[in-house]
């Protein structure tokens, strides 16, 4: 089925039963993420050489992966042509992709912006900083219009968040951040009734954050898809992971990313500065496996039946 008649949610929905997982592979690399034995000098060729097999690794295993684009940018011409490729090859393989760009601009900004993740990366969905408003509409429409997602920050996994996401509305009482889950709610009915369903808007809240995400999920209604950050490398448990991204019928709408975990900490000792025993990538395709019967797990404790049941759905 072609995209353009595909909505985002039904991709997720197809990729989640195909998998039985609700894992997210973040793809963030830096060199140190290959492992020695991959490296031959040519950093981008290396990166993009391992970064390669994790996608072979993780597609029958995962529904999706996220690339971060500033990790990409940050290597010049050659780390932006590799981002492209790496898209492409993910699509290929029929996972969705989360462009984490976290794009926030005014409306003809965010015109080229949606050219960028959309046109040129060709991303199934991409991440959105609120700050300015609702600046990604209409400038990415077409797009939406297309089964694209839009991804708004809400309750974010990093310790700082609360600097400013915890301040609280005079005139409602409500935090920041639990009024932009109200605004995510409103976004996406007005999105998915303006696009007859094929577009919509997700929502950013940390596994780190277990309450908070547990109240946007109330916030949020039970249509808003969450991109749940944290889990992992940041601290972040299965339990609190999942609390939100069950909804209020039990049935799954989002997805747990794992970054570092997957990608580095699975072969890499930090402790004892050497690589863990065992080959590098067979030791990547472990912990997702573990990654995903954690979540899973998880996901079953909190709705007292059987993961294959929930999954089903």
């Amino acid at each position: 089925m072609s995209r353009s008649l595909n909505s985002f949610l039904n991709r997720y929905f197809q990729r989640v039963m195909a998998t039985k997982s609700v894992l997210c592979v973040g793809l963030d690399p830096t060199y140190e993420h290959v492992p020695p034995d991959l490296r031959t000098g040519r950093i981008v060729n290396d990166i993009n050489s391992y970064l390669r097999r994790i996608i072979d690794i993780a597609a029958p295993l995962v529904p999706m992966v996220k690339p971060q684009f500033a990790y990409y940018a940050a290597l010049g011409r050659d780390g932006l042509e590799m981002l492209g490729e790496l898209v492409n090859c993910a699509l290929s393989r029929e996972l969705l992709v989360i462009l984490d760009a976290k794009r926030a601009d005014i409306g003809e900004t965010m015109a080229q912006y949606g050219e960028e993740v959309f046109g040129r990366y060709n991303a199934d969905a991409c991440t959105f900083v609120p700050y300015l408003g609702s600046t990604f509409s209409p400038s990415w429409m077409q797009w939406l219009k297309q089964g694209r997602m839009v991804i708004s920050m809400i309750r974010t996994s990093n310790p700082e968040a609360a600097m400013i996401q915890d301040l609280e509305l005079k005139e409602s009482g409500l935090k920041i951040y639990e009024y932009l889950a109200q605004l995510v709610a409103a976004w996406n009915t007005e999105v998915t009734k303006v696009t007859d369903g094929a577009g919509s808007v997700g929502g950013v809240v940390g596994a780190t954050w277990p309450e908070q995400a547990l109240r946007c999920r109330q916030l949020a209604g039970d249509d808003v898809f969450f991109l749940i950050p944290g889990y992992g490398a940041q601290g972040g448990g299965a339990d609190g992971a999942v609390a939100a991204l069950v909804n209020s019928r039990g049935k799954l709408r989002g997805v747990v990313n794992s970054s570092r975990a997957i990608t580095l900490n699975s072969w890499w000792n930090k402790d004892e500065k050497q690589q863990r025993e065992g080959e590098a990538l067979d030791l990547v395709r472990a912990a997702i496996e573990t990654s995903n019967a954690d979540l899973n797990t998880a996901i079953e404790r909190k709705l007292g039946i059987p993961i294959a049941e929930v999954m089903s759905i």
